[in-house]
């Protein structure tokens, strides 16, 4: 009897230390994704679905859309998730509560939310789009391009990101956001010099310093799933395009984030739906963990 007791009272004590332990961070699930058009290239009530469809089988917990267009309010009614959009272009779904509106910049292309998670903890989550000077993604503009005219194709972006960051570092300035982690994501037209290095050459035929992802790493940003997946792969890790594969295959949607307490650990490129993905975008999807 007194045996029985003491395994019980140790599976009980192992029960609540393993509580407490899970209780000391949490976990929560980020996409970013272009959805293209609204997701209606498929047809105007299926390819939303199909959105829908793969953000649940996700388990995403906030999601930073673009090109969100007129199909956001369904897709999170479908979802009971709260939307908060801007303009047309750039949304936020969210599992959890929206307690305030941080947008800076464009509205086409920044929309900003103070989100409060089940811990009553806040992160400061943006989600954003970039403009791009010419389609180098095309395999007969590639071809003939310089490193100087691919560079100069994406200076738009890097030049747009500066002025949204500065942007954002105003509006979260005040002391009451001093602690609130920082979430950054979206479709940022542009490729990353963490991709085009001199040990990836032989994958993507230059080494290229590309500027748009200097902005946010040199200031102390990590790109998630670089971070959690530092081998490259041009074939596995490119976002650009499930649906074009003859043109060139680069990564161009990012999740980048810093912040006490918040971290990276998992993430992964998303291409599949059960009958047809629904974008020319890839979904980025990465787990976070914060200590409380």
């Amino acid at each position: 009897m007194y045996r029985t007791g003491s395994l019980v009272l140790f599976a009980l004590s192992l029960a609540t230390f393993t509580n407490v332990v899970h209780a000391e961070e949490l976990s929560f699930r980020v996409m970013s994704w272009n959805i293209l058009h609204g997701g209606r290239d498929d047809g105007e009530k299926l390819g939303p679905q199909r959105v829908v469809d793969v953000i649940r089988d996700s388990q995403a917990d906030i999601v930073a859309m673009q090109e969100t267009y007129g199909s956001g309010e369904m897709i999170a009614q479908e979802l009971e998730f709260s939307f908060h959009p801007r303009g047309t272009n750039v949304s936020i779904h969210s599992r959890f509560p929206v307690l305030e509106d941080l947008s800076v910049f464009e509205e086409f292309k920044c929309v900003g939310a103070l989100l409060e998670l089940p811990s009553k903890q806040r992160i400061a989550f943006y989600s954003i789009w970039l403009p791009y000077g010419e389609d180098i993604w095309l395999p007969e503009i590639r071809q003939r391009s310089s490193d100087a005219q691919m560079l100069a194709a994406c200076q738009p972006s890097a030049n747009d990101l500066k002025k949204m960051f500065a942007a954002i570092q105003e509006r979260l300035k005040d002391e009451k956001y001093q602690d609130v982690p920082l979430i950054i994501a979206g479709d940022f037209n542009s490729m990353s010099h963490l991709d085009y290095t001199q040990e990836a050459k032989a994958q993507y035929h230059r080494v290229l310093d590309w500027k748009t992802s200097h902005v946010l790493i040199d200031a102390g940003l990590k790109d998630s799933y670089r971070e959690m997946t530092p081998k490259i792969s041009r074939k596995t890790d490119s976002t650009w395009s499930p649906r074009y594969p003859e043109q060139e295959q680069e990564r161009i949607d990012f999740i980048y984030y810093q912040g006490k307490g918040l971290k990276a650990s998992e993430s992964k490129i998303i291409t599949q739906h059960a009958e047809k993905f629904p974008s020319d975008h890839a979904a980025v999807i990465t787990t976070f963990r914060l200590e409380k």
